[in-house]
């Protein structure tokens, strides 16, 4: 079974990377947790982003283990598993502001297979990454903070960026694709008559 150390539920691929991984490292020392159910302000507050993921954020049936991360006797992080111990989904505040901004999901045996972050003040998720296997594979980007996701980009076994989709327009629909190869961009393609498909291109 895994260890419910805050580390543990910081996987390389993170939207954070190196940075939380270092602010949770020099705070290990003071961090602090319980394994019994305690309140989550932020699930009950009614801010939850509008996304699908958030139509069941329920701590119903969940026990509820909290860290702090930062040594402010504060609760950082909330993670929430199962009776028998399995993760279902972990909650951080990250910016250490009150208020969670990155929420992971976890499947059945334990791998994170989706990840969300506010990156601004509102309540609206702007970036959402999706994993495989512990790999990201793509990730959908807000550009106006708006709760749209007009970028999309995918991503190799080996975690490099293979390409690009964009809504230029914002009608909905991809209009440009960035291609690249050894993670270097190697053309860009435009969709100019509205069929959803590239139609002329550029090489770099």
């Amino acid at each position: 079974m895994r260890s419910t150390s805050p580390i543990q539920y910081l996987p390389a691929g993170t939207l954070v990377g190196a940075l939380v991984i270092a602010l949770v490292m020099s705070a290990a020392v003071a961090c602090s947790s319980s394994g019994d159910v305690v309140d989550d302000p932020a699930v009950d507050d009614g801010s939850t982003p509008e996304r699908a993921r958030y139509d069941n954020l329920s701590r119903d049936g969940l026990q509820i283990e909290t860290a702090d991360l930062n040594g402010d006797d504060e609760p950082d992080q909330w993670i929430f598993s199962t009776d028998d111990g399995r993760v279902v989904r972990v909650e951080r505040d990250m910016n250490f502001d009150g208020n969670v901004d990155m929420w992971q999901y976890y499947d059945a045996e334990g791998e994170l297979i989706e990840e969300e972050m506010s990156l601004d003040a509102t309540v609206l998720v702007d970036v959402v990454a999706f994993y495989d296997d512990g790999k990201l594979t793509r990730k959908m980007m807000a550009s106006d903070f708006d709760g749209s996701f007009p970028i999309n980009k995918f991503y190799e076994s080996d975690g490099q960026l293979l390409r690009v989709e964009r809504d230029s327009s914002g009608d909905g629909n991809v209009d440009v694709w960035e291609y690249y190869d050894g993670g270097e961009r190697s053309r860009i393609g435009w969709d100019t008559n509205g069929d959803g498909q590239p139609d002329r291109f550029d090489r770099h």
